[in-house]
């Protein structure tokens, strides 16, 4: 796939979680906490970086407040810019050598950290990715019209990468992977961005539960969709001319 000499990773590396936000106030509170308890699981240090879109409900403020307990980054905006661009501003800021990003609305298991990190501490990957469709991986609590328009959705990026979930939004990676990269998403699939980009051997799928949101509502509609459509236009024109 990409070229590259992947290392494994001393003990003492750190990892960094980006999580955007947008009207998650009820969400954060159980969430970081979550998030924290798995680094401990793997006795290693991180940091989580909560990238907020000036939420209405304040949700930057309750992540405000929780500075005090964990090392949390906060990067509060202006307004709602999006979900891919606030990931990138998390790369920015983040100190850690390995990356996580992941949604704030609790679909993504933090249990299931440690597995995607330690495959890449352990030198056996660049790139862990979370999947729903792989033998162990499901969804919960998804209508019939959700899982149709994921499936379709990937079947956009077949020719581009070759995994069984290339729209899952949780995954972690060498941040070194993106050395001379240069990331211009649009829309919200940041992942693909970064994988269809970046410098690594191989991704590597854990099975996992996708749990469809409890609390809040989901921040996508037609516009993002549309965004989608054409990341992968770019994408496809990136890949021509690489």
């Amino acid at each position: 796939m990409k070229s590259k000499t992947r290392k494994s990773h001393k003990q003492n590396s750190k990892i960094s979680v980006i999580v955007p936000t947008y009207n998650e106030k009820e969400n954060i509170t159980i969430l970081v906490p979550k998030i924290f308890s798995s680094f401990d699981e793997i006795n290693l240090n991180g940091e989580v970086i909560v990238v907020d879109d000036n939420s209405p409900d304040r949700t930057w403020e309750i992540v405000n407040n929780m500075k005090e307990k964990f090392n949390i980054k906060l990067i509060r905006r202006k307004r709602k810019l999006g979900l891919s661009s606030a990931v990138c501003d998390g790369i920015e800021n983040a100190s850690g050598d390995i990356i996580g990003v992941m949604d704030a609305d609790l679909s993504h298991s933090p249990d299931v950290i440690p597995f995607l990190v330690k495959p890449i501490l352990d030198g056996k990957t660049d790139v862990a990715l979370a999947s729903r469709y792989i033998d162990g991986g499901k969804t919960v609590n998804w209508s019939m019209k959700r899982k149709i328009l994921s499936k379709g959705a990937g079947l956009f990026t077949k020719l581009l990468i070759n995994l069984k979930d290339p729209m899952s939004g949780f995954f972690f990676f060498n941040k070194n992977i993106l050395n001379n990269v240069s990331l211009k998403p649009s829309g919200y699939k940041i992942g693909l961005e970064i994988f269809v980009k970046g410098k690594y051997d191989e991704i590597k799928e854990i099975p996992y539960t996708f749990k469809g949101r409890k609390v809040g509502k989901s921040n996508l509609g037609m516009k993002e969709n549309m965004s989608y459509i054409k990341h992968i236009a770019k994408l496809y024109w990136f890949a021509i001319n690489r």
